[in-house]
């Protein structure tokens, strides 16, 4: 028989006053498999989603302020009016009017970034729910609120782009190389002429490809380039400047061809799935998959969602649907629905198309 002179006491202590008192340097490793650490992360997913939803002074902008960048945004990415030569070899401009400009395209970037930070938010709690059902109920209603916010994004961005640029920039990648013969404005450039023409023309292709303004807004991408195969030499420049915008008018003009060639087309639904930004685990730098016009025509053109999923359902003018549905980036699923041979509305073909993609990359 075990005899003690101690008595024995019973004691209830809270753990985070036990710790505290007799085990400050205590740790209990947790493997970097557990599943307590899944559903830890999962449950930070969800609880993230109430302060994502909230309003954000990012995006805070008045209803007067909203109407005037849009209709700024509406004419182009810049004022119209030209700027005047000085004696001093410099422009004189209207600076309230570049102010505005400058303003609206600030209001569209806000808008475009939370949007985007918003849908990361949703991704995460999506992927959590899967992952943990039983926290379907609790997750939902918020789901829901961020849903809402989400949309009042996506709607402020479409009001700030011109659904005739994304049209215009769909057709790019589809140019043939031009005929890219110099002429007499670029003898500046010598003998190397032709070749830093090539430059330009792939230079303004690539970057017109991805934008959501206008073709006119891009031509600095071409200019650049002449730019550099200047440098300080001013002999010639002039003439190789104008040559140029006369060249980038030539391939706008094709473009805007190519467009009126396929006016009649009808539209095509397709669904699509939307990648999050990503994070450059090495830097820290943030990577969006998606392209300026890509992230545009979503924008604009968008008739039903699953968030959650990260799943769209866009109504698309020909012309960008087959550019969609050809050049898929490897970061997105993309699909063409059928409304007709379905009979199903279109939220519920959406639904149908998630699960059978979901069950697809499983395999």
């Amino acid at each position: 028989m075990l005899r003690s002179s101690h008595a024995t006491q019973l004691m209830q202590v809270a753990l985070r006053e036990a710790v505290h008192k007799w085990c400050s340097n205590c740790r209990w490793p947790i493997p970097a498999d557990s599943p307590l650490l899944a559903f830890v992360s999962a449950v930070a997913a969800v609880t993230d989603l109430k302060s994502a939803s909230e309003p954000s002074p990012d995006t805070d902008f008045d209803e007067t302020e909203e109407l005037d960048a849009a209709s700024a945004l509406a004419t182009g990415e810049y004022p119209q009016q030209e700027c005047r030569a000085t004696d001093d070899d410099t422009d004189e401009c209207d600076q309230e009017a570049w102010d505005r400009f400058e303003q609206a395209r600030l209001i569209r970037e806000r808008h475009h970034d939370h949007w985007r930070y918003l849908h990361g938010y949703m991704l995460e709690s999506g992927e959590a729910v899967a992952a943990f059902p039983w926290l379907h109920p609790w997750a939902a209603p918020l789901q829901e609120a961020l849903a809402a916010a989400i949309e009042r994004e996506r709607s402020a961005l479409a009001d700030l782009l011109r659904p005739s640029a994304l049209l215009e920039t769909a057709v790019v990648p589809f140019l043939s190389e031009p005929e890219l013969t110099p002429r007499p404005g670029f003898a500046g450039l010598g003998a190397d002429a032709e070749r830093i023409l090539r430059r330009t023309w792939s230079s303004w292709q690539d970057k017109a490809a991805r934008s959501w303004t206008a073709l006119e807004d891009d031509d600095f991408a071409a200019s650049s380039v002449l730019y550099d195969a200047f440098g300080r030499r001013r002999k010639g420049r002039d003439e190789a400047f104008a040559a140029l915008d006369a060249l980038v008018a030539d391939w706008i003009v094709l473009a805007r061809k190519m467009v009126a060639e396929h006016s009649n087309a009808p539209r095509q639904l397709v669904a699509i799935k939307i990648p999050a930004v990503e994070q450059d685990a090495t830097y820290g730098h943030r990577r969006d998959p998606l392209s300026p016009w890509e992230a545009g025509l979503i924008a604009t053109y968008q008739v039903a969602a699953i968030w959650p999923a990260g799943a769209a359902a866009l109504l698309l003018p020909h012309l960008i649907a087959e550019r969609l549905l050809m050049s898929t980036p490897g970061s997105m699923s993309v699909t063409r629905l059928d409304l007709e041979e379905s009979g199903l509305p279109v939220n519920e073909l959406l639904s149908h198309w998630v699960t059978a993609d979901d069950a697809h990359k499983e395999l």
